[in-house]
């Protein structure tokens, strides 16, 4: 009997650090969609690492590439209401560093404007997980096609 509750313990326990790892990850891309929402620029740029990229792929295979203060001080500065949706979030980790990737769908003053894929790579910078790479691009589809597609209700 102690070995089955010794066994039920230690899968209890790795059940709940699994969880919590996976929530820390995510902590940073929620806060950064978080201080979009509540144009808060000073806390969307501290989601980052010093010197973290942010670009899109666009169409033709060009990269552009985007500076985070110019972003943070947009987001700061906008009188339109900012919401990201993400769907069908896959995560990926070893050790100190993981991945997100997640197609997104953008809602600018609560009308649908456009739909595509985020990349993120973190970083485990001490005890919290930092963004340091923030790649996307934007669906040159129907996105309501590409809502159903990777929507995770129903």
């Amino acid at each position: 009997m102690p070995k089955s509750i010794s066994l039920l313990f230690t899968l209890a326990l790795f059940s709940t650090s699994g969880e919590g790892l996976a929530q820390s990850l995510e902590a940073p891309v929620e806060a950064l969609f978080n201080a979009m929402r509540a144009h808060d620029g000073e806390q969307l740029a501290a989601q980052f690492t010093n010197g973290a990229l942010l670009q899109r792929a666009e169409p033709g295979g060009n990269i552009k590439s985007n500076d985070l203060s110019q972003f943070a001080g947009f987001v700061s500065q906008s009188d339109k209401h900012l919401d990201e949706k993400l769907l069908a979030v896959t995560v990926q980790q070893s050790d100190n560093l993981a991945a997100i990737w997640t197609p997104y769908v953008f809602y600018l003053d609560g009308k649908l404007s456009h739909c595509g894929v985020n990349s993120f790579q973190l970083v485990r910078t001490g005890p919290d997980w930092k963004i340091h790479y923030l790649i996307d691009n934007v669906h040159g589809g129907d996105c309501e096609q590409f809502i159903n597609q990777f929507s995770t209700d129903g």
